[in-house]
């Protein structure tokens, strides 16, 4: 009995890991591809930043 209950303590330790993990790489993800598009906007737009629009 005590084995099992010892492989779902892994098995529930490694999943949840596993799930922080896809968890902070969606975050960092999402913040890099935000960046990315302020910065592709911010570049298309800079040649109007003095022409008073």
């Amino acid at each position: 009995m005590k084995k099992i209950e010892e492989k779902a303590l892994v098995f529930s330790t490694f999943t949840s890991v596993l799930l922080s993990f896809v968890v902070v790489l969606g975050a960092v993800a999402i913040v890099t591809l935000k960046t990315k598009q302020n910065r592709d906007y911010d570049e298309k737009w800079k040649d109007y930043d003095e022409c008073g629009v």
